[in-house]
Protein backbone atom coordinates (compact mmCIF):
# COMPACT_ATOMS: atom_id res chain seq x y z
CA UNK A 1 0.00 0.00 0.00
CA UNK A 2 2.45 2.67 0.89
CA UNK A 3 4.49 2.00 -3.02
CA UNK A 4 1.04 3.23 -4.26
CA UNK A 5 0.44 6.02 -2.13
CA UNK A 6 3.87 6.75 -3.08
CA UNK A 7 3.64 6.16 -6.87
CA UNK A 8 -0.21 8.02 -6.45
CA UNK A 9 1.34 11.26 -4.85
CA UNK A 10 4.60 11.37 -7.53
CA UNK A 11 1.69 11.46 -10.55
CA UNK A 12 -0.48 14.30 -8.29
CA UNK A 13 2.86 16.04 -7.87
CA UNK A 14 4.97 15.93 -11.11
CA UNK A 15 7.23 19.13 -9.66
CA UNK A 16 8.40 16.82 -7.14
CA UNK A 17 8.35 13.80 -9.65
CA UNK A 18 10.77 15.43 -11.83
CA UNK A 19 13.01 16.62 -8.91
CA UNK A 20 13.87 12.58 -7.38
CA UNK A 21 13.79 11.84 -11.21
CA UNK A 22 16.32 14.87 -11.44
CA UNK A 23 18.15 13.25 -8.10
CA UNK A 24 18.50 9.63 -9.76
CA UNK A 25 20.03 10.36 -12.73
CA UNK A 26 22.92 12.71 -11.05
CA UNK A 27 23.92 9.47 -9.39
CA UNK A 28 23.04 7.02 -11.96
CA UNK A 29 23.51 9.14 -15.25
CA UNK A 30 23.70 6.87 -18.71
CA UNK A 31 24.17 4.06 -16.52
CA UNK A 32 21.99 0.70 -16.13
CA UNK A 33 24.09 -0.61 -13.29
CA UNK A 34 22.53 -1.70 -10.35
CA UNK A 35 22.04 0.30 -7.59
CA UNK A 36 24.46 0.30 -4.51
CA UNK A 37 23.98 0.85 -0.94
CA UNK A 38 25.77 3.61 -1.06
CA UNK A 39 23.95 5.05 -3.79
CA UNK A 40 20.82 5.09 -1.87
CA UNK A 41 22.56 6.94 0.72
CA UNK A 42 22.86 9.68 -1.65
CA UNK A 43 19.01 9.62 -2.64
CA UNK A 44 18.27 12.46 0.17
CA UNK A 45 15.53 13.97 -2.03
CA UNK A 46 13.81 10.45 -2.84
CA UNK A 47 13.88 9.39 1.03
CA UNK A 48 12.41 12.69 2.00
CA UNK A 49 9.44 11.64 -0.48
CA UNK A 50 9.19 8.17 0.52
CA UNK A 51 9.26 9.68 4.70
CA UNK A 52 6.03 12.30 4.18
CA UNK A 53 3.98 9.24 2.23
CA UNK A 54 4.26 7.18 5.09
CA UNK A 55 3.69 10.40 6.74
CA UNK A 56 0.77 11.31 5.39
CA UNK A 57 -0.49 7.83 4.89
CA UNK A 58 0.76 5.54 7.61
CA UNK A 59 0.93 1.90 7.17
CA UNK A 60 -0.13 1.38 10.88
CA UNK A 61 -2.75 4.20 11.41
CA UNK A 62 -3.64 3.26 15.03
CA UNK A 63 -1.25 1.00 17.14
CA UNK A 64 -3.54 -0.46 20.28
CA UNK A 65 -1.54 -2.25 23.48
CA UNK A 66 -3.35 -3.64 26.77
CA UNK A 67 -1.62 -2.19 29.50
CA UNK A 68 -0.38 -5.40 31.94
CA UNK A 69 -0.01 -3.11 35.10
CA UNK A 70 -0.86 0.00 36.82
CA UNK A 71 0.73 3.12 34.60
CA UNK A 72 0.60 6.32 36.66
CA UNK A 73 0.83 9.29 34.40
CA UNK A 74 3.55 11.75 34.88
CA UNK A 75 1.71 14.71 33.85
CA UNK A 76 -1.47 14.67 36.43
CA UNK A 77 -2.43 12.34 39.53
CA UNK A 78 -3.91 10.06 37.29
CA UNK A 79 -3.23 6.08 36.88
CA UNK A 80 -4.08 3.84 34.24
CA UNK A 81 -5.35 0.81 35.28
CA UNK A 82 -4.04 -2.62 34.44
CA UNK A 83 -5.83 -4.59 31.67
CA UNK A 84 -6.93 -0.72 29.72
CA UNK A 85 -6.70 -0.38 26.58
CA UNK A 86 -4.08 2.19 24.95
CA UNK A 87 -4.93 3.47 21.81
CA UNK A 88 -2.10 5.61 19.60
CA UNK A 89 -3.42 7.69 16.75
CA UNK A 90 -0.26 7.56 14.33
CA UNK A 91 -2.90 9.07 11.79
CA UNK A 92 -3.55 12.07 14.14
CA UNK A 93 0.00 12.35 15.12
CA UNK A 94 1.55 12.86 11.45
CA UNK A 95 -1.08 15.24 10.81
CA UNK A 96 -0.95 17.47 13.93
CA UNK A 97 -0.14 21.36 12.66
CA UNK A 98 2.09 22.35 15.56
CA UNK A 99 4.65 19.61 13.91
CA UNK A 100 3.92 19.87 10.09
CA UNK A 101 2.77 23.09 9.00
CA UNK A 102 0.57 22.13 6.35
CA UNK A 103 -0.34 18.67 7.53
CA UNK A 104 -2.55 17.61 4.52
CA UNK A 105 -0.21 18.83 1.79
CA UNK A 106 2.80 16.60 0.83
CA UNK A 107 5.85 18.42 1.54
CA UNK A 108 8.91 16.22 2.02
CA UNK A 109 11.07 18.79 3.03
CA UNK A 110 8.86 18.34 6.27
CA UNK A 111 11.92 15.72 6.43
CA UNK A 112 14.99 18.23 5.80
CA UNK A 113 17.38 17.71 8.62
CA UNK A 114 17.32 21.20 9.86
CA UNK A 115 12.85 20.64 10.25
CA UNK A 116 12.88 17.23 12.21
CA UNK A 117 16.03 18.05 14.63
CA UNK A 118 14.23 19.16 17.56
CA UNK A 119 10.72 17.20 16.46
CA UNK A 120 9.59 14.85 19.59
CA UNK A 121 11.05 11.41 18.87
CA UNK A 122 7.82 10.06 18.70
CA UNK A 123 6.29 12.89 16.24
CA UNK A 124 6.86 10.27 13.44
CA UNK A 125 5.91 6.57 13.73
CA UNK A 126 6.19 4.74 10.01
Amino acid sequence: AGSSFFLSLMGIHPEIQDRVIQEIDEIFGDSDRPATFADTLEMKYLERCMMETLRMYPPVPIIARQLRQDVKLVSGNYTLPTGATIVVGTFKIHRDSDTYPNPDKFDPDNFLPERSANRHYYSFIP
